[in-house]
């Protein structure tokens, strides 16, 4: 799912790379093998919208945290234009058209992690204060937080969002994405990353397989939740990142925010509700 129809600037390139493969920040996203998601089926997820005179456009993922606070990726804030106006839409499914369901408020305060240095970076998180409080309905709810240092295990978990279809060419769906992916062990990551020291992973970050390619968020995915999902409730266990090129690349992970790493910080930003 490629959430952004920008071109996505090369970060960096890993010495430990083979051929000519990179990564790079997941800007607005890509899943490479997601399906349409059914209407509300994730009533958590935002669309991170920049304001741009009378219109807007979709530049990130998001979720929920709170009637009047969201979350995304910092580089979605921190690589916009500075003075740059931002706003989420809740309750989207389809973000072509118009819905009934949508509530689109303008966002307050962007406030990026202290850590965050910019490019790709383990601390990649931001929160979003509204100028205004969102209605809770069946389309539009909190996601839930794991608590600080409940770090998530190797297992199946959800990435959802908008953005292209297709690893090679941008094909972008109007409907909101899914895809389910293995989250691997931080052992595992680090190898497929070049071994220690040959890219940005932190022992903060979450990554997802599957390590056999084919399926893989990519540039455009940022700032969207990586979602266990257990007995209905979505809990949110990362925040896509960053992620290598090309999308879907054999024994290449893709790199999340670990959320349970930060659930302190996220907690004093939105205490002020």
């Amino acid at each position: 799912m490629k959430v952004l129809a920008l071109v996505a600037c090369l970060i960096a390139a890993a010495a430990a790379a083979p051929g000519k493969d990179h990564y790079e920040l997941a800007r607005g996203g890509r899943v490479v093998g997601g399906i349409n998601a059914l209407p509300n089926e994730f009533p958590c997820v935002v669309s991170f919208q920049r304001l741009i005179l009378t219109l807007s456009a979709h530049i990130c993922g998001g979720t929920i945290i709170n009637a009047r606070w969201a979350m995304t990726a910092a580089h979605c804030i921190t690589e916009s234009p500075a003075g740059a106006r931002f706003a989420i839409w809740a309750g989207s499914h389809d973000i072509t058209i118009s819905e009934a369901n949508r509530q689109v408020i303008n966002v307050d305060e962007a406030i990026t992690h202290p850590d965050y240095q910019g490019g790709v970076n383990p601390s990649d998180v931001a929160v979003l204060r509204l100028v205004s409080y969102l209605n809770f309905n069946a389309f539009v709810q909190p996601a839930v937080l794991p608590a600080q240092g409940d770090l998530a295990m190797p297992g199946p978990a959800t990435l959802a969002g908008w953005g292209s279809t297709s690893g090679s060419v941008t094909i972008m769906p109007a409907v909101l994405q899914k895809v389910q992916k293995p989250i691997i062990s931080y052992d595992d990551c680090v190898e497929a990353n070049g071994g220690p020291g040959n890219s940005p992973l932190g022992e903060t970050n979450v990554c997802t397989g599957p390590l056999t390619g084919g399926i893989s968020a990519c540039s455009g995915d940022s700032g969207g939740p990586l979602l266990l999902i257990e007995g209905g409730v979505q809990t949110q266990v990362g925040i896509v990142s960053w992620g290598w090129i090309p999308c879907g690349s054999i024994g290449r992970p893709s790199v999340y925010v670990g959320v349970a790493s930060y659930r302190d910080w996220i907690d004093k930003q939105i205490s002020n509700i």
